[in-house]
């Protein structure tokens, strides 16, 4: 044993790790993992140990505990320790501080003090200063606001979903995962609670909302005699208060104000990026293609829910050169890339790793409208009739083998604007914001990742129609449409 695998074996213990299900995640096999963890073998490579580390949903202090061990026992307690001390010198090497304020400082600050240290003692005062605060920075052209809090302040979310910010609003949000199991006392998952309440701020087309997470025992971080363990900051203000947002402090001098952003900025810049937000826009094709490219070439499967069915598999060659938007500018390049993205989607249908779940509702609206909803209009012209009714027999023969099914209750009344997809340790959401503008978000973490890939492959028989009613169901459509055709 080391002092690597003891360790490892110490946290996989204490959180109940799988090991089956972390030797999947990892892509190793089960006779490696094992000899990695009783120290039988060296300690795993970096991109290894990193994707141990993401599985394991360590707390900051876990993960500190384990990457020392695994350093050591990589280098040596000796050059670990030598090199450490090296590092801390260097970070906390002295710096110049200003001389001394002369007597009038106090006077000054006294002078002031109503204006730059308020306190809150209620939540009435808490929910007034965090509303000034808010309205005041969406007022400006340019604002910005850091939230170091979790999402159950129904106040504050209910007021940044609902602004309409002069300019663009820059929020920052870290928020503080469970790591595990957790449930609220409704008895809901308390990770995916904190999903609904943030996602309506990425509805507000001038809310730039950005997250970033850690992991920590959610109610010792905030609750076991933390004074005032959250935080709204402002371009020009700040409110710490507790964490029932019962009573707080207002802040509001400049000084204080930049060393809380400072802080804050490291905090963030520490933590990981919860969501990866793209606007499905020509200008960012390169960037949405990449993070498609990447589910599509995979040789995992890709199980996607959604309102109407994916039909990018079946826009072929000609068709999409026919529906095509030539008049984009750099069109060119991007029906290039389009071409190449939904043949990599066709060869995986063929080969049984594209499985849709999608509602009745979503196919009839595609058969009237010939629009496809998760890719902007502004990138093709609506299907024709004759063009819908080709779509929709390629499709037919995709719900003859299972690998296209249409959703019975309680999920045939999916809302409109949710198409979700998992491949390979990530999910990616698509939606309209309430400009009607498309966006992508890529979800990365584990235990989220996990949560929506188990209640999708769970689904049972019963949650579909049978592949001779959905037969049934779109060749009914299709002769609909044969009836417009002249």
């Amino acid at each position: 044993m080391s002092i690597f695998s003891d360790t490892l074996s110490s946290l996989i213990k204490e959180k109940n790790i799988k090991i089956f299900s972390m030797v999947k995640y990892c892509g190793l096999d089960r006779s490696t993992m094992y000899k990695i963890i009783s120290g039988k073998r060296n300690p795993p490579s970096p991109d290894i140990f990193k994707q141990m580390k993401d599985y394991m949903r360590l707390t900051p202090s876990e993960e500190q505990q384990l990457t020392e061990a695994w350093k050591i026992a990589r280098i040596g307690s000796e050059n670990y320790y030598r090199r450490k001390s090296v590092e801390n010198f260097i970070c906390n090497f002295p710096v110049a501080l200003p001389a001394p304020a002369d007597s009038n400082f106090r006077n000054e600050l006294a002078d002031h003090e109503e204006n730059l240290s308020i306190p809150l003692p209620s939540r009435q005062h808490v929910d007034y200063y965090i509303h000034r605060m808010i309205l005041s920075e969406a007022s400006r052209p340019d604002g910005t606001a850091g939230l170091f809090l979790q999402p159950d302040h129904d106040f504050l979310f209910r007021l940044l979903s609902s602004l309409k910010p002069a300019g663009r609003l820059h929020v920052r949000h870290i928020l503080c995962l469970s790591g595990r199991m957790q449930f609220t006392d409704e008895n809901e998952l308390y990770d995916l609670a904190c999903l609904k309440k943030i996602f309506p701020l990425y509805m507000i087309p001038q809310l730039e909302y950005r997250i970033s997470f850690f992991y920590d025992e959610i109610h010792s971080h905030y609750y076991n005699y933390s004074l005032f363990p959250c935080m709204i900051l402002t371009s020009d203000s700040a409110v710490l208060c507790s964490c029932d947002y019962s009573s707080g402090i207002c802040l509001q001098n400049k000084e204080i104000i930049r060393m809380l952003w400072n802080l804050y900025n490291t905090y963030y810049d520490d933590c990981s990026v919860l969501f990866e937000a793209f606007s499905i826009i020509p200008d960012n094709c390169d960037d949405i293609f990449r993070k498609m490219f990447a589910s599509a070439a995979s040789d995992a499967p890709l199980i996607g829910i959604q309102p109407e069915a994916c039909l990018t598999p079946f826009l072929s060659g000609g068709l999409l050169d026919k529906i095509f938007n030539h008049s984009l500018p750099n069109g060119e390049e991007i029906l290039k890339l389009a071409r190449k993205y939904f043949r990599l989607n066709k060869a995986k249908t063929e080969s049984d790793r594209f499985f849709i779940y999608f509602t009745y509702n979503g196919l009839v609206h595609f058969a009237r409208t010939g629009l496809l909803e998760e890719i902007p209009e502004i990138f093709y012209h609506p299907l024709t009739a004759d063009q819908r009714a080709f779509v929709l027999k390629e499709l037919m023969n995709c719900c003859q083998n299972k690998s296209y099914r249409i959703l019975k209750e309680p999920l045939n009344y999916l809302p409109r604007n949710l198409h979700l997809c998992i491949c390979e340790n990530q999910a990616n959401i698509i939606f309209k914001n309430n400009n009607g503008e498309v966006t992508l978000l890529t979800l990365k973490e584990p235990g989220l990742v996990d949560a929506f890939q188990d209640y999708i492959e769970n689904m049972e028989d019963s949650c579909f129609y049978t592949a001779e009613e959905s037969v049934s169901m779109i060749q009914e459509l299709i002769l609909n449409l044969d009836k417009e055709l002249p």
